[in-house]
């Protein structure tokens, strides 16, 4: 992955299934600074307001790009 930037926001989202108490949605975000798109999934309580939904969604998101975006180390 070649984007080093921290921050993104989700573009799109969808339930591919359910898991005990929870829901595993398919994500799709996008860098705000390159706009490089991510792909991911995540499992979540079932029942969440869907501004929660997007909400979290996006911090899994920040953290995936946070982490790419530190350097490698030895």
């Amino acid at each position: 992955m070649a984007c080093l930037h921290p921050s993104g926001t989700i573009t799109d989202h969808a339930v591919i299934g359910t898991e005990d108490a929870g829901v595993r949605y398919a994500w799709r975000g996008a860098c705000t600074d390159c706009r490089q798109g991510i792909v991911g999934s995540s499992t979540l309580p079932a029942g969440l307001p869907p501004d929660r939904l997007t909400a979290v969604l996006t911090t899994e998101l920040t953290s995936y790009l946070s982490y790419v975006s530190q350097p490698a180390r030895a």
